[in-house]
């Protein structure tokens, strides 16, 4: 006699997850084991405004000229501008110069730059790294660091810094620029590079002493 339908439903087994269940508890903790944490810093910044047309409202009445502190990043130097006038060059840069000239004037900072986005579009990373890391260090942080200390002693309530570069200036130079002036370092003032990239910031109240510390990008001119 033929079975029916109904009767062969009932029939069916229920699943058995137990064994299912039992891999999934297992898994879990090695995959929690396995998973690898960054660390990722980050920078503010503020990006520049953009305004079209001329406002119609009066400017705010404002008691003291702004400082307006401006590093402008070029191949040659570091420009530096405070209150619409540069800053002097420094001794031993050239007349009419960057405030602020290469640590190491022999290097052409333009070619080492050109050379590693070459080598980097032909797949040679470590070439293009080494070209990067020859025009990066050419800078003069130090110097940089130093000047703008002496200039936070005037505007001590000071904080934002204009920053700006041509445009084959690669990204990890503004990002060096920004690193050498956000915070007050152990010293006012330092007379050798590697002294100056090994201090550590000056810590108050638990806190870094800030330098100028509230970075924007602002746009050549």
């Amino acid at each position: 006699m033929a079975r029916s339908k109904r009767e062969m439903a009932d029939d069916v087994p229920e699943l058995d997850l137990l064994a299912f269940m039992n891999m999934v508890v297992i898994l879990i903790p090695m995959l929690l084991l396995s998973v690898v944490f960054i660390q990722v810093g980050v920078i503010n910044i503020t990006a520049p405004k953009l305004s079209v047309g001329s406002s119609t409202e009066p400017p705010p009445e404002q008691e003291e000229e702004p400082l307006n502190l401006t590093i402008a990043i070029n191949a040659k130097g570091f420009r530096i501008a405070a209150r619409s006038a540069q800053l002097e060059p420094m001794s031993g840069c050239p007349q009419p110069g960057p405030t602020i000239c290469l640590a190491n004037p022999d290097v052409n900072v333009a070619a080492k730059f050109d050379a590693a986005r070459s080598q980097l579009a032909k797949g040679q990373k470590e070439a293009a790294d080494v070209a990067l890391s020859e025009g990066v260090t050419a800078y003069n942080f130090r110097e940089l660091y130093n000047t703008l200390v002496q200039v936070k002693k005037n505007y001590p309530k000071e904080t934002v810094v204009n920053l700006t570069a041509d445009a084959g200036i690669p990204y990890v130079v503004l990002v060096q620029v920004m690193d050498a002036v956000r915070y007050v370092r152990e010293k006012d003032s330092y007379s050798t590079s590697a002294e100056f990239f090994d201090a550590e910031p000056k810590v108050e109240a638990a806190a870094p002493v800030a330098l100028f510390s509230d970075p924007v990008l602002a746009i050549a001119q």
